[in-house]
């Protein structure tokens, strides 16, 4: 299952797997990768984070090897893409979704010291099973980021799914950085 849905997604050639983890994420074990193309691991600094369940489905994608600025696509050419990723990734799962809507936002990350950022556009679906979903889809209509099953506290008013794909979330939990501001999950 784990070659399919990678044929789809941008992991640069030169990225391999430098850390592997099995986590708790909404009570259920995932399997958490880092791909990096080197053996150091610095905290928001050039990497790819993917998670997948135990059948190998890809539940989160999240991608810190963007190029800076580009162009976006139309809203309209990305919301297909993000419609037609899904049908590629899971068509069982991707019939129980609904558009929401399509958010303009920008994504960033380290590299070496270089801030990179890009613009994307966040694309939200709801499902069925009560979660949000969703693609970020950046310039050059590159995959940023894929969500599944991303479940909501509404006590609260943030997340409240298991951020193993953010950095700063997971140096939180380990107590090793300050707890993160809603809408992100507390660590």
């Amino acid at each position: 299952m784990k070659n399919e849905f990678m044929n789809l997604l941008p992991i640069p050639k030169d990225f391999y797997v430098v850390e592997t983890d099995v986590r708790r994420r909404n009570r259920a074990h995932v399997t958490v990768e880092r791909y990096q193309n080197t053996d150091d691991i610095t905290p928001n600094n050039k990497h790819l984070t993917v998670v997948t369940d135990q059948k190998g489905h890809l539940i989160s994608f999240n991608s810190s090897a963007f190029k800076n600025g580009g162009h976006l696509p139309d809203a309209d050419k990305a919301l297909q893409q993000a419609i037609t990723l899904f049908n590629q990734l899971d068509p069982d799962y991707a019939a129980g979704l609904s558009y929401m809507r399509t958010e303009r936002q920008e994504r960033h990350y380290e590299d070496n010291g270089v801030h990179v950022s890009a613009p994307v556009y966040w694309i939200k679906f709801a499902h069925r099973n009560g979660s949000y979903n969703w693609v970020t889809i950046g310039p050059d209509n590159q995959v940023i980021e894929v969500e599944r099953e991303s479940l909501w506290d509404y006590f609260r008013n943030r997340r409240a799914t298991e951020m193993w794909n953010n950095d700063n979330w997971v140096l939180a939990r380990e107590g090793k950085a300050p707890q993160l501001s809603a809408p992100d999950a507390l660590a």
